[in-house]
């Protein structure tokens, strides 16, 4: 796993970017690294997709460029299992280099997140000012996206007591594990919490953003409902039933489904400055991913079959997870039942239904307690 340092005055103080390379083409690869080094950027290799996966694991690259068509596991592949175990590296920007500019491709490229395509043969020029232009995005987002959560938070536990924050950490721990995304506001409809689940819906950036810690829906009609049930629920007293709201994407996907209920305050938390009100997205296009290793705990599943039937939960097809596995069809169905006989069902959707009731949602490693 080849690193280049680009050669930098000593006295320069800019933060230094590194830039994972991943392609098989040994001359294509040689070449993008020795552009990237004279652009003044820190570049490490990889051949193949396996070396490109542990490579971003340990060096945490501030950018991936990835060939999608690769022997063994492919760019789509890869980028498919970072995200779906890993979602600490979300904003990681990455960009496919391919020489299939097929709109298939494209598509299923965009739709696991990746940020940009480039067709082979590559134009350096255009490369080095997308590169640049793209981390330029992902700075500014973790400035003001990541900065406006982490003051708000800081903020919100300042004005609690030592006993409180403890028990507020604690259940922000809690809410971390679920796989629906919730959101927790103050008597004055400010965000004082967003869990991880929250967090990775918002960054989609598809009909519902936070805005100076308000929600912001992309039709203002949502906004303004958002914004009257907010208040309608704060207004309420105990046993005020819970509302219901359907947000409209621009992307054309399915809804998202909101229900917003009231927090009884207690100690300290009635004041305007605790949570009041707790806003649950669901996106339906999304199920969460069962921890494999309480398949393992609850259920007695190897962790073969734990991780076969994760991927099935998540939406894959029994197709999908052997490509995803390595692994023959075959080998998915002999997993598949004995995960059924283990878990007492004999249907997947029945399976399935069990695993995301009872085991808890595969947690990622970006969590600091809070939003």
């Amino acid at each position: 796993m080849p690193l280049f340092k680009a050669p930098r005055d000593p006295a320069e103080s800019e933060t230094v970017t590194l830039v994972l390379i991943i392609e098989d083409e040994k001359d294509l690869r040689s070449g993008l690294a020795q552009a990237l080094s004279r652009a003044q950027f820190d570049v490490a290799e990889a051949e193949d997709g396996e070396e490109g996966y542990a490579a971003i694991l340990a060096l945490r690259p501030d950018l991936v460029l990835c060939d999608i068509s690769m022997p063994g596991l492919r760019g789509d592949q890869l980028l498919r299992r970072l995200r779906r175990d890993h979602p600490d590296l979300d904003r990681t920007p990455f960009l496919f280099l391919t020489a299939l500019a097929d709109r298939d491709s494209v598509l299923a490229g965009q739709e696991l997140g990746a940020d940009d395509y480039l067709t082979k043969p590559v134009d350096l020029k255009l490369l080095i000012g997308l590169i640049r232009q793209r981390l330029d995005q992902a700075e500014r987002w973790g400035q003001s996206y990541l900065g406006e959560f982490e003051s708000e938070r800081r903020r919100f536990l300042d004005t609690l007591s030592a006993r409180t924050r403890l028990s507020f950490l604690s259940a922000a721990d809690v809410l971390n594990r679920l796989g629906d995304a919730v959101l927790l506001f103050n008597g004055s409809a400010e965000l004082v919490f967003a869990n991880r689940a929250a967090r990775r819906l918002l960054d989609q950036d598809d009909g519902i953003v936070v805005q100076n810690g308000r929600l912001v829906a992309t039709r203002g009609e949502d906004t303004r409902r958002i914004r009257d049930m907010l208040k309608a629920i704060q207004g309420g007293g105990p046993g005020q039933p819970s509302l219901h709201l359907s947000i409209e994407r621009p992307s054309g996907r399915r809804p998202y489904a909101m229900r917003i209920a009231r927090l009884e305050g207690g100690p300290g938390l009635d004041d305007g400055s605790g949570a009041l009100a707790a806003v649950f997205l669901s996106d339906p296009e999304v199920r969460p991913r069962p921890s494999e290793a309480s398949l393992v705990e609850l259920y007695g599943l190897t962790q073969a079959e734990a991780r076969t039937v994760a991927d099935l939960a998540t939406g894959l097809s029994v197709d999908e997870a052997a490509e995803m596995q390595h692994i023959s069809r075959n080998t998915v169905h002999h997993y598949l039942k004995a995960a059924f006989r283990k878990t007492g069902t004999t249907r997947q959707s029945e399976m399935i239904a069990v695993v995301l009731s009872s085991a808890t949602v595969e947690p990622g490693a970006d969590d600091g307690g809070g939003g």
